[in-house]
């Protein structure tokens, strides 16, 4: 199989908006923990409308570091009460797979295409997130998570993954569906594909630098 004119021996996907439909539960689960411990919901909203409108502020690169920019004047000690109160929220209320990504990650497989997973979510939430959407560790020949010593943007953040598995990076893609994610790619020399299921609109990967015929509707078009 060839991608971009090279053998595909890897694929590399981002989890969230990607593999598991974040905008389906995201906005109620983070409003959820908001009014659990008393932090209003209008920065939640601001931020979300501005992604949808390809509106780019200062990106957070993490989940912590986004509730420290919706909220920057709280305590930390209640920052890491929200944190902890949306991630309850996430394995109360988890959250789907996007159309086709389960079907497009056994289609890889049974190819002979590797695949692996590379997220910002610490391992444990990663657990919750698989579990209640019914995906398995076993479908993914390597990992990379917010545990490691490189994340997202870092292009050093895909290192557990090449250190396990042995292609060159030119017969491998990642595949994700926000800013980090193709910075990451674009320092680390991976190829990149965008997917629009994450709520970052087309007209912003392009202007990102992101070529037309590297932005899919969703995972499940790859195979095309």
């Amino acid at each position: 199989m060839e991608l971009f004119g090279k053998p595909l021996k890897l694929v590399i996907l981002d989890v969230d908006g990607v593999i598991l439909d974040l905008l389906a539960r995201w906005q109620d689960n983070l409003e959820a923990a908001a009014r659990e411990v008393g932090l209003p919901v209008k920065p939640i909203r601001a931020k979300l409308a501005a992604e949808q409108a390809g509106i780019k502020t200062q990106t957070d690169s993490n989940l912590r570091e986004g509730i420290a920019l919706m909220w920057p004047t709280a305590s930390p000690a209640k920052l890491d009460r929200y944190y902890d109160c949306y991630r309850e929220e996430e394995k109360r209320n988890p959250y789907p797979p996007i159309a086709g990504s389960t079907e497009t990650i056994h289609w890889l497989r049974e190819h002979c295409v590797r695949v692996a997973v590379c997220t910002t979510n610490p391992l444990v939430a990663l657990t919750h997130r698989f579990r209640g959407a019914g995906i398995d560790f076993s479908w993914f020949d390597g990992c990379a998570t917010g545990d490691d010593k490189y994340c997202k943007p870092h292009p050093r953040a895909f290192e557990p993954i090449f250190e396990k598995i042995n292609v060159p990076r030119e017969h491998s893609v990642y595949i994700g569906d926000w800013y980090p994610d193709f910075q990451a790619a674009r320092n680390a020399e991976v190829p990149f594909i965008a997917v629009l299921t994450g709520g970052i609109p087309r007209f912003a990967f392009l202007r990102e630098g992101v070529p037309e015929d590297r932005i899919l509707e969703c995972l499940a078009e790859l195979p095309k």
